[in-house]
């Protein structure tokens, strides 16, 4: 068995032919408890958490086969609204919610909204995107970044949902997808390009913040072919051209 850390994601090989995908999520003083640093309601808390983890592994190719969700207050009723929230979200993925396990704190009293999500997906090793990127390519940006009260509880039609997810997985133009997290658009387009062994060139004018935190993954990056980019602008939304991948 070999196991493989890239990016946030670990890559476990169980067989020949297939890869067990796992990423991991946390979210800590953000709901409706006392001592939480930022009130939203649990319910938006638990969902954009279990989305950051879903959105790694299904990025990666992979199915979900696994949610665990630690519940660090007790079930009634924080626990009960973090659930509600996390099937919300698989509804909205397409996940059977029957994949979902966890925990509570029911042993001490809490002041303070936790939550700990950690998802498990499966692939077959020929259609991991993961260090994919085997010729030169344009990096592009698909939704915007946005973090706190930028983030609409309703629908947004400026944050990559997963349908577009699944239209970029499903195109042979798309080499690989990453998602956007807290350090921003140009962390994890240096990554994919050093990961990928390829010299990176930002565009020179850019139309979006690549130093924004995508809070939780409003936004991915794509490899994309080269000779593809205008049926890429064409077919999605919100997509900025953000650099070059170049053989060294």
């Amino acid at each position: 068995m070999e196991v493989k850390k890239i990016r946030d994601l670990s890559l476990i090989s169980i067989d020949e032919n297939r890869i067990i995908v796992i990423a991991c999520d946390s979210c800590g003083g953000i709901g409706m408890k006392e001592g939480d640093t930022f009130k939203v309601p649990t319910i938006y808390a638990a969902r954009f958490t279990v989305r950051v983890a879903i959105m790694e592994v299904i990025c990666s190719g992979a199915e979900i086969i696994t949610i665990t969700n630690a519940v660090c207050n007790e079930m009634n009723d924080t626990g009960m609204a973090v659930i509600k929230g996390i099937k919300e979200e698989l509804m909205l993925a397409g996940i059977n919610d029957m994949t979902l396990t966890g925990s509570t704190e029911e042993n001490f009293k809490t002041i303070s909204t936790g939550i700990g999500i950690t998802a498990i997906g499966m692939v077959s090793k020929d259609k991991l995107k993961v260090n994919s990127v085997k010729e030169e390519a344009i990096i592009v940006s698909i939704g915007l970044p946005k973090v706190g009260h930028e983030i609409s509880f309703v629908k947004d039609d400026e944050i990559i949902d997963y349908d577009t997810i699944c239209k970029l997985q499903q195109s042979k133009d798309v080499y690989e997808i990453v998602p956007v997290g807290s350090k921003g658009i140009a962390y994890e387009t240096e990554m994919l390009a050093r990961n990928n062994g390829f010299k990176l060139k930002f565009k020179t004018e850019l139309l979006v913040d690549t130093h924004k935190s995508g809070g939780p993954s409003t936004c991915v990056i794509a490899a994309v072919d080269l000779k593809k980019i205008d049926e890429i602008i064409k077919d999605f939304n919100n997509v900025s051209i953000i650099g070059y991948l170049m053989k060294n």
